[in-house]
C-alpha cells in the first residue's frame, strides 16, 4: 500500500511516519511544503502527475493549528485549513485516492461532552471554524474519512491539570497508531479517536504521576477564547 502524508514534519505527522516506517508493506511519501504546497492546486496536481505511483491513501495532517497564529493571521488560516483542504479533496477525487482528514474535537462548543459523530457541530474559535469548514469539504467526497481527535506531545505541556475541564485527548504516541489503523482500513464518513472521557488532570497524571498540580478553570481568565469545558468524545 502507498501512503502520502501532508504535514509530515508536524507532531502527528512525525509519529505517523514512525509507525508507517515499521510496516514493510507500506510505501511512504511525506513531501515537504516546498514540493507539495496544499494552497496551490496546480502544485498538487503537478506533484501527483509526476509520481511513478498513485497513492492509495492520503492522510491530511497539514494545518495551521495554533489558536494564537490563526487569530493573528486568519486569512492565512483560511488559505491553508480551508482552501488547502479543499484543494486536497479535489485532487483526491480526480485521482481516486482515499482521503483521511485529521479533524478536531473543537468542532464542538464544549457545552455537552461525550459527543458522538451525529451530534451537531458548533465551532467557537477561529481555528475550530477553519477545521470544521475543512471537514465539511472533505465529507463531500465519498471515499474519505474524517477523524475527530485531540492529542498532545509525549510530555504533558503544563505543570498543572484542570480537574473540571474534560477531554478525550491523549498523547500523540498513543493516538498515532489508532489513527493509522483507521486510515488503512476501508471505513469512510466520520469517526472519533481518543481516550474515554477524563479530566485534563487525569490525562496529565496518567503519564507524570505526582508531578502534576491540580488546577481549576475557575482560576483561568481569557479575553480571547472561551473555555471549552467538555470536548470529550463518544469513543
Amino acid at each position: 500500500m502507498k501512503v502520502l502524508i501532508t504535514g509530515g514534519s508536524g507532531l502527528l505527522g512525525t509519529y505517523l511516519q514512525k509507525e508507517l516506517k515499521s510496516k514493510k508493506d507500506i510505501k511512504l511519501d511525506a513531501p515537504s511544503h516546498n514540493l507539495f504546497d496544499i494552497t496551490n492546486i496546480d502544485n498538487i496536481k503537478n506533484y501527483l502527475n509526476h509520481l511513478d505511483y498513485k497513492p492509495d491513501v492520503l492522510i491530511h495532517c497539514a494545518a495551521i493549528a495554533k489558536f494564537k497564529t490563526v487569530d493573528k493571521i486568519p486569512a492565512k488560516a483560511i488559505e491553508t485549513n480551508i482552501i488547502g483542504t479543499s484543494n486536497i479533496t479535489i485532487m483526491c477525487m480526480e485521482h481516486n485516492i482515499r482521503l483521511v482528514y485529521i479533524s478536531t474535537d473543537h468542532v464542538f462548543d464544549g457545552k455537552g461532552g461525550n459527543y458522538n459523530i451525529n451530534n451537531k457541530i458548533n465551532p467557537i474559535s477561529k481555528y475550530a471554524k477553519t477545521k470544521a469548514a475543512g471537514e465539511l469539504a472533505v465529507r463531500i467526497y465519498d471515499n474519505s474519512l474524517s477523524i475527530r481527535t485531540s492529542f498532545c506531545d509525549v510530555k504533558f505541556p503544563f505543570d498543572t491539570g484542570y480537574v473540571d475541564k474534560w477531554t478525550s485527548q491523549d498523547y500523540v504516541d498513543l493516538i498515532a497508531p489508532k489513527i493509522l489503523e483507521k486510515a488503512l482500513s476501508n471505513q469512510v464518513g466520520l469517526c472519533n479517536i481518543g481516550h474515554p472521557r477524563r479530566s485534563f488532570f487525569d490525562l496529565a497524571k496518567s503519564r507524570h504521576g505526582d508531578n502534576i498540580k491540580m488546577g481549576s478553570i475557575k482560576e483561568f481568565k481569557s479575553n480571547t477564547h472561551p473555555i471549552l469545558v467538555d470536548t470529550s468524545l463518544d469513543i
